[in-house]
């Protein structure tokens, strides 16, 4: 209150500067005017050299000054002020919330960098000291070697010596005898002994090379069977999804047959494809167990893969033994056992979608047994620079019956996320802390597919299980979920 008298004041005194009168305000008390000064008559009659301005007869109107107006506008602006204030508050506050976020994320990414240090460190230890302990067996094994067979050096001296005279032995030219010679010799046995061990050596080597041979054109014969009947798989395979009688994960449109890194036909031979490794799992039959070693291309190095007939697993989960709510580090390499539960990884899942144009498949299955299927005509994802976003989702495939639903073109363009690295477009929340989880979150998503595993309750779960909205909802946290990759042809891609 007071201060609001104060600023009327000044204004009041603003005015009356200005116009050279006095404003009478509520609440002041007026002073009385000051008495004229006297006037001395002797004085009076001395002549003035200056001139006196002659007075108006008629009173000037004081300017009036409207004081109420002036204070209507400062305090619509001094309102003003206080709104902007009041934003600026607001976006400071959301600026802390997400700056402790930040700090919250670097100290659980450096708790876990320090858990994997420490790891590392101990699987360190662990191995120098079995190379210690490998270092004495091997130490005392030589010891006894050497009480029973002398010393080291007199036994390499006489292995090379050994080695050296069957080099010579080998290496002796056969000198051709002449027939007579042959006969007249023929009686001794020292002749004799050295034909048969000249010629035994030659049937030797003739007998190796033929082995050889034979062994190579065998290999090439099967390799060739073995292309014409996944050929002839694929073939059938194709003539049945015509017929509709198959709409499993193994069983989608335009399947491309399988690439055979061997023979090029029943007289040709590529000896370099034969020794490179497949690149994707549509040459399955050469999985053992489902396993296969992949090189996608002659430069990169290989790893191994999961293989579900022509796709490739790249997460699968049904148990809660594997824990996924892991750190940036972890969902980078990949974790799990390929024969169980795992995620092959962000850095091998950009590598596999660079490499070639590839569709995605997702399999889920409820506790009551329902299985769904949601399939994408393409499917690719970014580099780790990007933070390997989700670059590519094609056409939702709602042919596949039974279907569940599109709950993932929500999730396309964003970024991946995890528990300390929150990636995502929330900006009041981190949805990977929210969902217990890590991926591709939007403002949050419509499916969570690397949230927790509820044995239990699992009716009741809420947004931190593994759900897909349009199949159960979200409150519905899912038995078993698999997501499959493979490469489709230029026309599919094109499509």
């Amino acid at each position: 209150m007071m201060s609001h008298q104060l600023v009327a004041l000044a204004i009041v005194a603003i005015c009356g500067f200005a116009t050279g009168s006095l404003v009478e305000t509520p609440g002041v008390t007026q002073a009385p005017p000051p008495l004229p000064p006297q006037v001395n008559p002797a004085r009076s009659r001395v002549r003035n050299n200056f001139r006196t301005p002659v007075s108006s007869s008629l009173p000037l109107n004081p300017a009036r000054c409207d004081y109420k107006e002036l204070m209507t506008n400062l305090h619509d602006r001094v309102g003003i002020l206080v709104t902007l204030d009041e934003d600026q508050r607001h976006r400071l506050e959301v600026i802390d919330k997400k700056l402790d976020q930040l700090v919250d994320s670097s100290e659980a990414r450096m708790e876990s960098m320090k858990v994997q240090q420490l790891n590392f460190q101990q699987r360190l230890d662990s191995f120098e000291h079995i190379q210690r302990l490998s270092r004495n067996t091997l130490d005392e094994l030589k010891g006894e070697t050497d009480q029973v067979f002398g010393p080291r050096a007199v036994r390499e001296l006489k292995h090379r010596l050994r080695n050296r005279r069957k080099m010579n032995d080998i290496s002796r030219t056969v000198r051709a005898i002449p027939q007579d010679q042959y006969t007249a010799a023929s009686g001794s046995s020292d002749a004799r002994d050295f034909n048969s061990s000249s010629l035994s050596v030659s049937d030797r080597l003739d007998a190796l090379a033929t082995l050889l041979t034979s062994t190579a054109l065998n290999v090439r014969a099967v390799q060739w069977d073995v292309a014409k009947l996944a050929q002839s798989i694929n073939r059938q395979r194709r003539v049945s999804h015509r017929k509709g009688l198959g709409q499993g994960p193994g069983q989608g449109q335009g399947q491309q047959p399988p690439i055979f890194y061997g023979p090029s036909g029943p007289g040709g031979y590529q000896p370099s494809s034969f020794t490179r490794p497949p690149s994707s799992c549509q040459q399955s039959f050469l999985a053992i167990e489902g396993i296969l070693k992949v090189q996608l291309t002659p430069e990169s190095e290989s790893f191994y893969v999961a293989c579900d007939e022509d796709w490739t697993v790249i997460l699968n989960r049904s148990s809660d033994e594997l824990n996924f709510e892991r750190g940036w580090l972890d969902y980078k390499d990949g974790f799990g056992n390929l024969a169980g539960d795992f995620f092959i990884g962000l850095n091998k899942l950009h590598a596999l979608t660079s490499s070639a144009i590839h569709e995605l498949r997702i399999v889920l299955e409820d506790f009551a047994g329902n299985v769904a299927y949601a399939g994408y005509s393409t499917f690719a994802i970014g580099s780790e620079k990007e933070l390997y976003p989700l670059n590519l989702l094609g056409r939702f495939q709602s042919d596949l019956t039974p279907s569940a639903g599109d709950s993932l073109s929500y999730h396309a363009g964003a970024k991946f996320s995890t528990v300390d690295a929150d990636n995502d477009n929330c900006i009041d929340c981190s949805c990977a802390q929210k969902h217990k989880g890590a991926g591709w979150y939007n403002n949050c998503g419509t499916s969570n597919v690397l949230g927790q595993y509820f044995q239990q309750n699992y009716g009741r779960a809420g947004e931190t299980g593994i759900f897909w909205d349009t199949f159960q909802g979200k409150d519905y946290s899912l038995k078993r979920i698999r997501m499959m990759i493979r490469p489709v042809n230029e026309e599919e891609a094109r499509r």
